[in-house]
């Protein structure tokens, strides 16, 4: 059991929103199926998320000189024709190109805000000072080759007429490719019609391929605090990941040895960089 949930953790994530006052709450799950690409269509992928990795850097170089505009159609309006040209990316691609560079600098936006700068003065008192994007010391940079594929414009499931088999039918710069993917059992229910897909994202890693899907569902949010049907507690740590408990008696304990010898392995690098004097770099 507890193998089986640790599986399904790392397999998949789930965010609910709810809107104060209101009984339907919309479920958000990422799907992660595994792509099979012909050899011969590989080459198609590569140039694709290529292009549009070095389309991303190109677009985090005008909003690290240009003030930090986070929204998007300023940043579309201002580059659009240009990473067109440059990068060969299709009108909606380059769309999805300014979405990501903007989304990405207001995540770093909010963890810089999280993790204000502290110093201490000559009476040894703590300061703390806010972090803003104007502290990055260069723009970000997109080394991982990806793309952003939308619904039924970029990607769409199709079904192929002689072997009836649903394939996922993915938009490059030249054509359309058609490949084939695994739907582990955890993600079988996402494909019953009743969830909606958003905009994918498609990677490779150690030379295997990935589609990322957002899907989402609105479903019942009220709930009966006097009449629960299943109430499981549940407390993060570092020596156990997960400790779970119900009302039945059953419990599960994660552990998290292996977290813990990366972690302390990778503060061995820090300390060693920084006792070098080296300065840190910004995060991709």
């Amino acid at each position: 059991m507890p193998a089986m949930l640790v599986s399904i953790l790392l397999s998949h994530y789930t965010t609910i929103y709810n809107i104060a006052g209101e009984d339907m709450t919309t479920a958000v799950k990422t799907i992660k199926l595994h792509i099979h690409v012909p050899q011969s269509e590989v080459p198609l992928l590569e140039e694709l998320t290529s292009k549009y990795s070095e389309a991303c850097t190109k677009l985090s170089e005008y909003v690290f000189e240009h003030g930090f505009p986070l929204n998007f159609m300023v940043l579309q309006d201002a580059m659009y024709q240009t990473v067109r040209e440059s990068f060969g990316l299709k009108s909606q691609m380059t769309i999805s190109a300014c979405k990501t560079d903007t989304a990405r600098y207001k995540t770093v936006q909010e963890q810089l805000a999280q993790k204000p700068y502290k110093w201490l003065d000559e009476h040894n008192k703590p300061h703390y000072e806010a972090r803003t994007l104007e502290w990055l010391w260069k723009p970000i940079q997109f080394r991982r080759p990806q793309a952003d594929l939308v619904r039924n414009r970029d990607y769409s499931f199709v079904t192929d007429k002689k072997t009836g088999e649903v394939k996922l039918s993915l938009n490059t710069l030249s054509k359309r490719v058609k490949v084939g993917f695994d739907v582990p059992d955890c993600f079988e229910q996402y494909f019953d019609g009743s969830w909606q897909f958003g905009t994918g994202k498609l990677v490779s890693l150690l030379g295997e391929w990935y589609f990322h899907i957002p899907a989402s569902k609105e479903i019942d949010g009220s709930f009966d605090r006097d009449k629960p049907s299943h109430v499981v507690g549940i407390d993060r740590g570092l020596r156990f990941i997960l400790t779970s408990y119900d009302e039945k008696g059953r419990s599960i304990f994660v552990s998290g040895k292996n977290v813990m010898r990366i972690r302390q392995k990778f503060n061995d690098v820090r300390a060693e960089l920084q006792a070098k004097g080296t300065k840190p770099q910004s995060a991709a």
